[in-house]
């Protein structure tokens, strides 16, 4: 056993123990003499290089011939990093590891989660989830499942803090317009100011109308917005969680593939729901019902 795998295998000692710091440490070991293991003649050629110089271009001759096991040190590294909420961190490990690996589900997959962490960075969470669950199909890993469901929380967060923007952009629309209406009021009062008391209540009397006009338009929309629920079209039939991969099996039942290929693989090859015979290789795409919740999803 090599000395870096050996640390490898503390780290994974100490991850089991949720010694996540420790973990990292044998890790980055793992990685660093892997490195120095293969290419530790060119210690001779940049003497004069500092440390982070010198790990650098061993990491881009280690992407450049592909090697196996240095990707996975990456990966138990960036999900140590997880756990301890260190999000950048994770980020820069999964993306060293897919440098070396592009076709490493877990790397895409922790990718995902920790920009999940980051509302601004949500757009490339799904676009990673997707890229991991595509290559986990692909892959036949035993994880889809997983990733679909971190892939549907990234999209209903998205959509969620959509749906807040848009609720601020009216709270702002809507204090301004209010405004708008008061100083008119106020202005039209000062030009009737010689006016007796009931012409000023019958001015007044107007602007109070304009204002419950635009309360109730608003208050409309607002209801509107709240009553916007998934179809249940959308859910899948195992879960009930919005779908993120629809497939239809031969007896024309939709289910969201992960949830299905699961049911296939642990529990046997039926459609749970009509119980007749099938297996993987009969699901059927079903490309507009993906759209239509991607379009649901993206408003």
């Amino acid at each position: 056993m090599s000395q870096a795998e050996s640390h490898k295998l503390q780290g994974n000692v100490y991850f089991g123990q949720h010694l996540y710091d420790d973990a990292i440490r044998e890790y980055g070991k793992a990685i660093v003499g892997v490195l120095f293991m293969r290419y530790g003649m060119l210690v001779l050629e940049h003497l004069t290089s500092d440390a982070h110089e010198f790990l650098t271009l061993c990491f881009r001759r280690c992407v450049q011939i592909h090697n196996p096991t240095v990707p996975t040190y990456y990966t138990n590294r960036a999900l140590c990093f997880l756990r301890l909420e260190q999000y950048e961190r994770a980020i820069t490990d999964a993306e060293k590891a897919i440098e070396m690996d592009p076709k490493l589900v877990k790397g895409h997959y922790l990718l995902g989660q920790a920009l999940s962490a980051i509302d601004s960075r949500l757009e490339g969470a799904i676009h990673a989830l997707t890229k991991a669950y595509k290559l986990s199909i692909e892959q036949r890993v035993a994880y889809s499942e997983e990733i679909a469901a971190k892939l549907r929380e990234a999209k209903k967060r998205k959509w969620e803090l959509t749906d807040k923007k848009r609720r601020e952009s009216e709270s702002e629309l809507y204090r301004y317009l209010t405004d708008l209406v008061e100083r008119d009021r106020r202005r039209q009062l000062e030009q009737l100011e010689s006016a007796d008391d009931a012409e000023k209540e019958a001015m007044s009397s107007q602007f109070d109308n304009r204002l419950s006009e635009i309360t109730a338009l608003f208050t409309k929309a607002d209801e509107t917005a709240k009553k916007r629920e998934v179809p249940d079209y959308y859910t899948g039939k195992i879960s009930f969680e919005i779908m993120t991969d629809p497939v239809i099996t031969p007896s024309g039942i939709t289910y969201d593939r992960a949830e299905i290929v699961s049911h296939l693989r642990k529990i046997g090859h039926f459609d749970p729901l009509s119980r007749h015979p099938m297996t993987e290789k009969d699901l059927i795409p079903n490309l507009a019902l993906k759209e239509a919740i991607g379009d649901f999803l993206d408003t």
